[in-house]
C-alpha cells in the first residue's frame, strides 16, 4: 500500500473511529444546540479537539520511546496512569462547563426569568468555554492511534508516523464537525416548539447532566488512581 493510500486510510478510519460511541459527542451536541450555536461554533469545537486530541497523543508517545529525555526515568508515570489522569482533568473541565450551563440565567432579564429579549435564534455561546470543551474532549488519548504512532517510533519511521496519526486527526475532526453541523440543522425550530421558558429549562436541565458525567468521570479516575 503507497502512502498516499495509508494518508487516505488513516482519515477514513480517524473519521470513523471518532463516530464510535463516546468521544464527547453528546456533551459536545448538547453545547452546541442549547447554546444556539452557529456553524463556525461546530467547526471551531471540532477543530480544536481534534487538534488537542492529536497533540496528546503524540506527547504521550514521544514521552513512552524517551524522546523527551530520560526526564520521566524508570519511575515515570505509566501510560494508563497518565490517561487516568487526564480522566481526572477532562472530568473536572466537564462538571465545570455543566455547571456553567445549569447555573446561567436567560439573557435579557435580569431577573433570571426566560422572557428575554434576544431574538430565538440568537447564540449564547461562549467562545472561552467553547475552546475549553474543546480541549476538554481531546484529551483523552486514542489507543488505536497510540498504537499507531508507537510503531511507527519503534521502526524509526517517526515522521509517518506523525502524518498518519495527523490524518487519522483530521478525520475525526470532520467527522465531529459533521456531526455538529447536522445537530444544528436539526435543532432548527426546537426553540419555537419548546417555548423560550422551555428551552432555558431544558438548557439549565441538561448542564447539570452534564456536570454529573463530568463528576462520575473524575471520581471514577481518582478513585483507579488511588487503588
Amino acid at each position: 500500500m503507497g502512502f498516499i493510500a495509508m494518508l487516505v486510510s488513516a482519515f477514513g478510519i480517524g473519521a470513523l473511529h471518532a463516530l464510535e460511541p463516546g468521544h464527547g459527542k453528546s456533551i459536545m451536541g448538547a453545547y452546541l444546540v442549547l447554546s444556539r450555536g452557529r456553524a463556525v461554533h461546530a467547526v471551531v469545537l471540532g477543530l480544536t479537539s481534534a487538534v488537542t486530541h492529536t497533540g496528546v497523543i503524540v506527547i504521550m508517545s514521544l514521552a513512552a520511546h524517551g524522546v523527551l529525555g530520560a526526564a520521566a526515568g524508570p519511575t515515570g508515570m505509566s501510560g494508563e496512569r497518565t490517561e487516568l489522569w487526564l480522566k481526572v482533568i477532562s472530568g473536572l473541565f466537564i462538571t465545570v462547563i455543566g455547571l456553567r450551563m445549569a447555573l446561567r440565567r436567560a439573557p435579557g432579564c435580569s431577573c433570571g426569568c426566560s422572557t428575554g429579549h434576544l431574538p430565538a435564534d440568537s447564540s449564547t455561546v461562549e467562545w472561552p468555554t467553547l475552546v475549553l470543551l474543546g480541549v476538554t474532549n481531546g484529551l483523552i488519548p486514542c489507543p488505536s492511534a497510540l498504537a499507531v504512532l508507537l510503531m511507527s517510533i519503534s521502526t524509526g519511521a517517526l515522521a509517518s508516523g506523525m502524518a498518519l496519526v495527523v490524518a487519522f486527526g483530521v478525520g475525526g475532526a470532520a467527522a465531529l464537525i459533521a456531526v455538529g453541523l447536522a445537530l444544528l440543522k436539526l435543532s432548527k425550530g426546537a426553540v419555537n416548539l419548546t417555548g423560550r421558558r422551555g428551552w432555558s429549562r431544558l438548557a439549565n436541565l441538561s448542564g447539570g447532566i452534564i456536570a454529573a458525567i463530568g463528576f462520575f468521570t473524575c471520581y471514577g479516575a481518582v478513585k483507579a488512581l488511588l487503588v
